[in-house]
């Protein structure tokens, strides 16, 4: 890899960049290309995005619809009676 990485390079070392695991002179390499690449840049904030996009997603509703509800009470019910 050159100082001015390709956009290639920076999108296969985006990651380890986001991380900051990368060595000094790679990553200053990435910085100066996103500076200049808003392709990469988006893709760079795209990256970023994804952890809280994953938590939002995985998140129970605020409320359960009635139908879940319902089977959730039957089955807590269940578990309670006596053999």
């Amino acid at each position: 890899m050159t100082f001015m990485p390709s956009c290639h390079e920076v999108q296969t070392d985006l990651t380890e960049y986001a991380e900051g695991s990368l060595p000094l002179a790679r990553r200053v390499g990435i910085w100066v290309h996103l500076l200049l690449c808003k392709a990469c840049a988006g893709f760079l904030r795209g990256l970023q995005a994804l952890p809280g996009i994953a938590r939002q997603s995985l998140r129970p509703p605020d409320q359960a619809p009635e139908t879940a509800r319902k089977a959730l009470a039957e089955a807590m019910a269940s578990i309670r009676k006596p053999g």
